[in-house]
């Protein structure tokens, strides 16, 4: 009882005591109030995140993943009681959407719903935005070609590139994204804007990747994972030239004017190319040699240019395959002839032990050669030879090759393949004189 006396006669009776006792209890009333007559109360809280999370959806269980979201964060006003929404902000709150009902890919517009800590319990009485644009899409990963694209590289005169060799280091790539933008991958070019000129084989490195749709609309790669974004680009550089064609003759007599036979080629040229930088590539080259025993009117014969070629480091790089060979037949007339062969004679017998007389009696001939010439021409004109230079015999008669000439004709030919039967008989010995007594 003194304690409580002491306490009212030294404080009490204070003004700032006094004060301090009301402001206590005000509190207390406000509390008790408001606890009792208020228990809800509204809280607005902003910028509260969205997710992305959709693990263990429906939408998942699909194979499907949110490509894109049109809303990154919300706010929302929530009503609790004070003592279960005090403390919550948009660091213990989360923004989300229900994938559960999502089982096919597309643009979808779905309610957006809060969830926060365990325990807590609220009401949510409006989020603002309300609903969000969500993309569904497959994950897929495919395999593209890479194409090279130097737009500012010149190659010097007399150059090319070698398309073979124009090529990306790596020339593929594996990307993983949705299927949909997967789909509209129409080319992948590893691009390098580099300017420079060049005279030989070059790598350029640091080209950059850039997908394109088939409309050559350039592809946002922001969803895309790619196996590989930077890559070098292998220029070839070879030389290049524009080449003339020919053709020769083969068995021309040594009198024969080789100006009598005008060739006609489908196509005078081709352009070659050769990757070896100290290789000349020629200003014409040899189609073949032609039999002038095959050359008569109405002649022609196809060359193969890649058979031309074997052998040489020389390519190809037009779209000219073959050539077709054919004579100006305008000034030529042929004749069949039969000829005797006491006008063939047979040149360096492989044995000297041996005779080798011509047993065939005539050979059927066709002569070709200008109109003038061919009326003045008579079958001892006609002069043939077979020779047996490094030929092999074996057998008592055999079949060989007569190459003909026109001795009083430069502008004469014989245009068949002719052979005659020889016999190879052995040479009688001479027997020695005897000596007189």
């Amino acid at each position: 009882m003194n304690f409580f006396k002491e306490l009212r006669e030294k404080y009490m009776s204070s003004n700032f005591f006094l004060a301090i006792l009301a402001g206590i209890i005000s509190v207390i009333l406000w509390l008790v109030i408001s606890l009792t007559q208020y228990p809800s109360v509204q809280k607005t809280i902003e910028h509260i995140p969205v997710t992305l999370d959709i693990s263990g959806s429906a939408a998942t269980q699909n194979g499907l993943s949110v490509i894109s979201c049109d809303v990154e964060e919300v706010k929302v006003e929530l009503l609790g009681s004070r003592t279960q929404i005090g403390n919550l902000n948009n660091e213990n709150l989360t923004a989300y959407f229900d994938a559960d009902n999502i089982s096919n890919t597309g643009t979808k517009k779905l309610s957006l719903k809060i969830k926060g800590s365990s325990g807590i319990n609220f009401e949510v009485k409006a989020v603002y935005p309300s609903k969000a644009t969500v993309v569904f899409d497959k994950i897929d990963t495919r395999d593209f070609d890479v194409v090279p694209l130097t737009p500012n590289v010149e190659i010097a005169e007399g150059k090319v590139k070698n398309p073979d060799e124009y090529i990306c280091i790596p020339s593929e790539i594996r990307i993983t994204g949705p299927s949909a933008k997967l789909d509209s991958i129409d080319k992948c070019y590893a691009v390098s804007n580099k300017e420079m000129s060049l005279d030989t084989t070059y790598v350029l490195s640091g080209a950059e990747l850039q997908l394109y749709t088939a409309d050559n609309v350039l592809i946002d790669q922001s969803a895309l994972k790619c196996s590989s974004t930077n890559f070098d680009i292998n220029i070839a550089v070879r030389t290049q030239k524009k080449v003339g064609l020919s053709a020769a003759i083969a068995g021309v007599p040594a009198n024969f004017n080789t100006d009598t036979i005008k060739f006609k080629l489908s196509s005078d040229s081709v352009t070659l190319a050769c990757n070896n930088s100290k290789v000349e590539i020629p200003d014409t080259i040899d189609l073949g040699l032609i039999p002038l025993y095959e050359i008569k009117p109405g002649f022609s014969r196809t060359f193969s240019i890649e058979k031309c070629l074997e052998g040489s480091e020389l390519e190809n790089v037009s779209d000219l395959e073959s050539v077709v060979v054919s004579i100006d037949e305008s000034k030529l007339k042929e004749m069949p002839l039969t000829i005797s062969t006491d006008n063939i004679k047979v040149s360096n017998p492989p044995d000297s032990t041996y005779s080798y007389p011509i047993i065939t009696q005539k050979v059927d001939i066709t002569v070709v050669g200008s109109a003038e010439s061919l009326a003045q021409l008579t079958p001892e004109d006609i002069i043939g030879e077979v020779n047996l230079l490094n030929t092999t015999v074996t057998e008592e008669q055999f079949n060989q090759g007569v190459t003909f000439s026109c001795p009083s004709f430069d502008d004469v030919w014989v245009a068949t393949n002719a052979k005659v039967t020889i016999q190879r008989t052995k040479a009688e010995k001479t027997k020695a004189a005897v000596p007189a007594n």
